[in-house]
């Protein structure tokens, strides 16, 4: 078949531009102001500051843009995974042909409207200066009557009692039932607060209580009006709503916040067992000082009795007797001490007179002269003794060496005629005529050679 047949009317053709443009005027007047809920994915942020991501659900998905003047006013950082519910306007970008949602304004699903709420209330109520610490009473330091207002069904009451019989809580507790969820609990708070500040007499903390919960489930606490009482109210006030990490506004206006039911029963319960280590401590101290204050006193009688006895008139005449005895002793001990002192120094001007004496001087000299005398008369004896010695010693020894001396020991001299002195054997075999010199003469032999025999 030939599409020949269906080449369509000139005017009926439109280009790409104009049928863009017939789809965005479609689009955004027909899609304005819109809530869509969705799981956010390819989150990204240019440096203009705008953001752009893909809002997604099980079946289909949308692109999305938050420009920079919206996403300031944003509260929380647009993550991946994030579950929002926005609003903004369909719009077409017509150079790419494609949808997108321009968003206004986005929230955390569910819990993320309420906690935008509360966010404002608790700018409101700061900026009025309703959480200032100015305005926070202190609890009393021995706290007897304590309100409760809570579900009496709940176990934030349970546990609250079973803290305050655990740590021996003396006081009265009274229970003022309440709904703690739902539509009417914030309401039945607030007159509950107002019942329980017009008991007589007067309670010293009254303690809003519950368990832990959603966002949802805690929101009575987070009532406007509530949290105004709360501040303006002249009774001490403990906030214990959910857990740890639960925050609601009446932690902000009470005068006390504590984490859980049980912590608020542990404070409370700390202030009456402080008072009773303090009055533990005073009676210990009463019965400490009971029986030391006699004792100090007794000391103090001793004490002032011997001052009484250092003091009395025999007393101190004993000591001025003993003072006259002690100066006399050292006066005497003076006067000796300077007598021999002088003795000694007159001893030695007569020991220096004496010494100068001429005769003395005579005397002592001629005994030096005596003493020197002798001296060199021993001095020559001994030297005339050691040279004789020395003289004698040496003419033994010349005499020794005497040729003469050795001649008459029995030594002879064996000479040839010619007066050749011999001094071997084979000497003496040569010569034919021998003369022996003795001490006293000397004798000529006639040599007798072997050849002769």
């Amino acid at each position: 078949m030939s599409h020949l047949n269906f080449q369509p009317d000139a005017s009926q053709v439109l280009d790409v531009t104009a049928l863009t443009h017939q789809i965005k005027r479609l689009l955004e007047g027909s899609f304005t102001q819109v809530w869509v809920r969705g799981e956010v994915s390819n989150c990204r942020k240019q440096s203009s500051g705008h953001i752009y991501f893909s809002l997604k659900d099980n079946g289909s998905q949308i692109p999305c843009v938050l420009f920079a003047r919206d996403a300031a006013r944003q509260e929380f950082e647009l993550c991946d995974g994030d579950a929002l519910t926005v609003l903004g306007d369909v719009a077409v970008y017509a150079p790419h042909g494609r949808y997108q949602l321009i968003v206004k304004i986005a929230l955390h699903s569910g819990e993320g409207r309420l906690q935008v709420e509360l966010d404002r209330l608790k700018r409101t109520l700061a900026s009025e200066g309703l959480f200032d610490a100015e305005l926070k009473k202190e609890l009393p330091t021995l706290p007897q009557r304590i309100a409760v207002i809570t579900s009496p069904t709940g176990a934030a009451l349970r546990d609250f009692l079973q803290i305050l019989q655990r740590r021996n809580f003396h006081g009265s507790v009274v229970v003022v039932p309440v709904r703690v969820q739902g539509k009417e609990a914030a309401g039945e708070i607030q007159a509950a607060l107002k019942h329980a500040e017009a008991l007589s007499p007067a309670f010293d903390s009254i303690v809003l209580t519950r368990g832990g919960g959603s966002i949802e489930d805690l929101w009575p606490f987070n009532n406007e009006s509530l949290a105004r009482s709360i501040a303006a109210s002249k009774s001490h006030i403990i906030s214990a709503v959910g857990h740890e990490i639960d925050q609601v506004l009446t932690d902000y206006c009470a005068d006390l916040r504590a984490e859980t039911p049980s912590a608020a029963a542990e404070i409370i319960s700390s202030k009456s067992l402080e008072a009773r280590q303090r009055f533990l401590m005073a009676a210990r101290l009463i019965e400490q000082l009971g029986q030391e204050i006699p004792a100090n006193k007794r000391r103090h009688l001793q004490e002032a009795q011997s001052r009484f006895q250092l003091l009395s008139p025999q007393r101190q005449l004993a000591f001025q007797s003993i003072r006259v005895d002690d100066t006399h002793n050292r006066l005497l001990h003076a006067y000796k001490a300077t007598l021999t002192k002088h003795s000694e120094h007159q001893q030695q001007l007569h020991n220096r007179l004496q010494a100068q004496d001429p005769h003395r001087r005579f005397e002592l000299a001629h005994q030096n002269l005596d003493a020197i005398s002798h001296r060199l008369k021993f001095a020559t004896t001994q030297g005339l003794q050691y040279f004789s010695s020395e003289l004698a010693a040496l003419n033994k020894r010349l005499e020794n060496t005497n040729l003469q001396s050795a001649l008459k020991r029995g030594f002879s001299i064996l000479q040839k005629t010619d007066g050749t002195l011999l001094t071997s054997a084979k000497a003496a075999q040569k010569a034919d005529r021998i003369r022996a010199r003795f001490h006293d003469g000397s004798v000529t032999w006639r040599v007798k050679h072997d050849k002769d025999k």
